[in-house]
């Protein structure tokens, strides 16, 4: 607010009919123009403050590794119990049965998905073949996930640390079953 003091001049009207006169046009003129340029330097400050005040973009990059967690459980959960019901139906269709039955005698993880790879490359889609396909899947998925996790810390967030813990979680659970 202006006080009576202002020590500015400020032109007055001076015409009888209270129409400004061209030096009160200018005085405005140049008036809105500071106006402008303070106001810009306001919004400048507040896109300033903005940028510094958003989400850090590694924090916006874990929300998407994140969401790959979850689409790989998801998605591993959903193909195992599709196979799982697929072999279900097909045993309940021949046997009208859903007492299954059956040994497995393989020495580890690795030998059991070679096997099993071996039946479904011959053709051979037993009702074995489907559950035990469904099962290598609910096996497989946790070690996917860690697989998609390491890549993801070392190739987007271009963290070694975590990607060589990553890693070392990745080989416990491979040598937990290769001896299982």
């Amino acid at each position: 607010m202006m006080s009576g003091n202002d020590s500015r001049n400020i032109p007055r009207s001076t015409s009888p009919c209270g129409e400004p006169t061209t030096e009160e046009i200018k005085y405005h003129k140049d008036a809105i123009a500071r106006l402008n340029e303070e106001l810009k330097k306001h919004q400048n400050a507040i896109l300033e403050l903005q940028k510094r005040l958003a989400p850090l973009p590694e924090v916006r990059r874990m929300m998407s590794l994140e969401d790959i967690i979850s689409k790989t459980y998801r998605g591993g959960v959903s193909l195992t119990m599709l196979l799982f019901l697929a072999g279900m139906a097909r045993f309940y269709m021949r046997h009208q049965s859903l007492n299954v039955d059956y040994s497995m005698f393989y020495k580890n993880f690795y030998q059991f998905t070679e096997k099993e790879m071996q039946f479904i490359s011959l053709g051979h889609f037993r009702t074995e073949v489907l559950l035990n396909c469904g099962l290598m899947i609910l096996l497989i998925t946790p070690m996917v996930q860690v697989l998609l996790t390491g890549a993801y810390l070392v190739a987007v967030n271009k963290n070694w640390k975590y990607g060589l813990i990553t890693l070392f979680v990745l080989a416990v659970l491979s040598i937990s079953l290769l001896m299982h």
